[in-house]
């Protein structure tokens, strides 16, 4: 059977999954570009500390950080310092408080980071 357009049952199947498939391609290099950009200037405007105190009652917690639970490639302990502050920016904190092997990303300026650094509202997050 056939519809207005003459594609049938399958046909409107196939365009909807390759639409699908367009969105999330897009959406999956959007996410590329984005952490391009934490890996090359956002990262930049992190700032790591050991020192409980100075985010404690003064910076907003946004979300930990497990190195180790990454799927694709847990960092070595030269590598979590950088991997750190570009999961941390990711996530718009500036600030990530380090014990052991896991962070636990803050905002302590002004308010969340764009991927590559600038403050969100003062810039686009994502070149167009």
């Amino acid at each position: 059977m056939t519809g207005a357009l003459g594609i049938g049952r399958g046909g409107v199947l196939v365009l909807w999954l390759g639409c699908i498939g367009v969105i999330g391609c897009a959406h999956a290099a959007d996410k590329d570009v984005a952490r391009k950009l934490a890996h090359d200037m956002g990262k930049y405007k992190v700032h790591l500390t050991t020192e409980r105190e100075k985010v404690m009652g003064t910076c907003t917690y946004v979300r930990a950080i497990q190195p180790d639970l990454d799927p694709v490639h847990p960092p070595t302990s030269a590598e979590l310092p950088d991997y750190l502050r570009v999961e941390a920016v990711l996530m718009g904190a500036d600030t990530v408080l380090i014990e052991g092997r896991i962070g636990e990303a803050y905002i302590c300026g002004p308010g969340p980071l764009n991927p590559d650094g600038t403050l969100q509202g003062s810039s686009p997050a994502l070149p167009r």
